[in-house]
């Protein structure tokens, strides 16, 4: 006679935790921006407006808290730009705007273009420095550009013998990152154009990111790993936490260091949001964005991230919600 011993209910939960891993939290709250869902979108640094590039009818820049649309922009009139990427300045003064091969800065204050600019290659990420004054620009052929978006005129041109996905740069333009097809993570000395370090990943770069204070530099793999380098020696100084089981993980679409490096927002394309520890790399909380039907959920990969106040953080996803987490 065979004899089925049940297994304690403990070891079972065990079990599911490793097998499937920790669950989620839910946003405290979630606002409607867009009907179709987003190209881009991008959070002031103090969370109080967002930039978005919708599906329907192109870009368009909020204050939010509560959620109210101040301005519609667009590159040509009377036609929705599919906006590729989209940033706001540091001061939140000016933000700019990315089509195909068009870039246009705008005042914030008053909705007005303060510049209209043409582009070499298509543009595959953008980042402005503080107050709006240059613009990194990341895109297919292989470089990344340094433009002086009030003025006009390229600064730099950064060539990375690949397709440039992801950029950052510090708020005062000294240094600058791009993550590109060849599995490279690159910083930049934009005075001189020169590299300063490099580091290779496992896969092609999805994305990047630089502390204001140009001490650590983020860099992240296609469905791989992710990293935290010093900036000054070159040297590994964190590994983040991705995931125990390799095949599970996924890719980091946005990262964001917080005001005093101490710790990470982290967002993926399966609408995951991580808070982590960047001197440790481990996984503090967890947030999965909001879906309108979780029976038929659409995709929302996570494009804007900020901290907030109060243990508040702040989310946008390609579904075109804004979500708050706590």
């Amino acid at each position: 006679m065979l004899t089925v011993k049940k297994r304690p209910k403990a070891l079972l939960v065990a079990l599911s935790l490793t097998l499937f891993g920790c669950s989620a939290d839910s946003p405290s709250n979630q606002e409607k921006l867009a009907i179709q869902g987003l190209y881009s979108a991008a959070l002031s640094p103090n969370a109080k407006n967002a930039l978005i590039g919708s599906i329907q009818h192109g870009g368009s820049y909020w204050s939010l808290a509560p959620s109210q649309r101040l301005y519609n922009w667009n590159h040509a009139q009377g036609t929705a730009t599919p906006l590729i990427s989209v940033d706001i300045d540091p001061s939140g003064r000016f933000a700019l705007t990315g089509g195909a091969r068009t870039l246009v800065l705008w005042n914030t204050q008053n909705g007005q273009s303060a510049g209209y600019w043409n582009t070499p290659g298509d543009i595959r990420d953008i980042k402005l420095t503080q107050n709006g004054d240059f613009a990194l620009v990341g895109m297919n052929d292989q470089t990344a550009r340094y433009f002086d978006v009030k003025n006009g005129g390229i600064l730099q041109t950064l060539r990375t013998n690949a397709v440039v996905r992801s950029v950052d740069v510090t708020p005062d333009g000294k240094l600058a990152v791009t993550g590109d097809d060849l599995n490279n993570v690159t910083l930049w000395d934009l005075n001189s154009g020169q590299v300063k370090k490099q580091w290779t990943l496992s896969n092609n770069i999805a994305s990047v990111a630089i502390s204001d204070d140009g001490s650590y530099v983020f860099g992240a793999a296609q469905l791989g790993e992710a990293k935290v380098w010093q900036t000054v020696t070159g040297i590994e100084f964190s590994n983040i936490d991705t995931g125990a089981l390799k095949e599970r993980n996924s890719t980091i679409s946005k990262v964001q260091f917080s005001q005093d490096n101490r710790q990470l927002l982290l967002g993926s394309v399966n609408r995951r949001v991580k808070l982590a520890n960047t001197a440790t790399g481990k996984i503090e909380r967890e947030w999965d964005l909001y879906l309108k039907d979780v029976l038929r959920p659409t995709a929302a990969s996570v494009l804007a991230l900020a901290f907030g106040t109060d243990a508040r953080y702040y989310a946008i996803g390609s579904n075109g919600y804004l979500n708050t987490l706590q």
